[in-house]
């Protein structure tokens, strides 16, 4: 069995439980073994300290990357802005002498950064066959069209995180396509959704994200389907606030990638915790 260090970040054990639950219904199901990473801490991506200068934005990620070690067989981030910190911080160490010795004093010993960091589709195209995939799904989500939105930083940028076509990323489809449901291009997978400025700048947040949802509601979908609690949160949780200032009745189910596969696995929809979800159904097709 495969074992990994688990970085579940800040979202994963606070406003985004779900996902850490359907991640591990999935990963025990496949035999993924995950093992929590002993006393993590913010990886910076929230508060965004990488903006500010310094060392910080590199000393956050960097002291998970050592917990984790060369242990097990790398580590996995779900979060995709998780995920992006630790790999901005791996590459800025692996050619910056000064910065490792720096982030060494800091740590008190020498940094180790020299893991493999995976994001959640990385992990589950890696672990999970798709041809033992389909055989346990049966077909439970044939008739439902998915939209899958990547964002912003799960792929870019490409010479960092060195994932996926950055401009037309398709590694979710070959798991959920195996889960019987259909995947239709969408234009808009990796448009941004507003990111953080929803605190400073709601209305970006709003507008952008409402494009979102127009265009795959355009495209067909029952549902979209991220690996982002920020871009989650903003496609979710703002339907109200989006409803209410352009007038617009949007109702669609926005799904963490585990949780459509949880679906297809047979777990039920409270298992996997989509009662939390603002739009808290399944897809009508379901």
């Amino acid at each position: 069995m495969s074992v990994y260090s688990y970085f579940p970040g800040c979202s994963l054990k606070s406003g985004a439980t779900e996902y850490d639950r359907s991640f591990r219904l999935v990963a025990d199901c496949f035999g993924i073994g995950l093992d929590e990473l002993e006393d993590w801490n913010c990886c910076g991506a929230s508060p965004a300290p990488h903006h500010w200068g310094g060392d910080l934005g590199i000393l956050l990620p960097a002291r998970n990357l050592h917990i984790a070690g060369a242990s097990h067989d790398g580590i996995v981030a779900p979060c995709a802005g998780c995920f992006n910190r630790l790999k901005y911080a791996q590459h800025e160490l692996s050619r910056n002498d000064d910065l490792r010795r720096r982030t060494g004093q800091a740590l008190g010993q020498p940094v180790h950064y020299q893991t493999d960091v995976l994001n959640l589709v990385q992990l589950l195209n890696r672990e999970i066959d798709p041809e033992d995939l389909a055989r346990r799904a049966r077909g439970r989500l044939s008739g439902m069209t998915l939209g899958t939105y990547y964002g912003c930083v799960l792929v870019r940028p490409p010479q960092i995180v060195r994932y996926d076509d950055p401009a037309n990323p398709v590694k979710m489809e070959p798991l959920l396509k195996a889960a019987g449901a259909t995947i239709p291009y969408f234009p808009f997978k990796t448009e941004c959704c507003g990111s953080y400025m929803g605190l400073a700048r709601k209305e970006i947040v709003l507008r952008a994200s409402r494009r979102i949802i127009e265009v795959a509601l355009e495209c067909g979908v029952d549902a979209l389907v991220t690996v982002c609690p920020l871009c989650y949160q903003n496609l979710d949780l703002r339907q109200r606030q989006i409803n209410d200032v352009y007038g617009t009745d949007y109702h669609l189910p926005v799904l963490y990638l585990t949780q459509a596969l949880g679906l297809a696995l047979g777990f039920s929809p409270e298992e996997l915790g989509i009662e939390a979800h603002a739009v808290n159904r399944p897809p009508s097709a379901l």
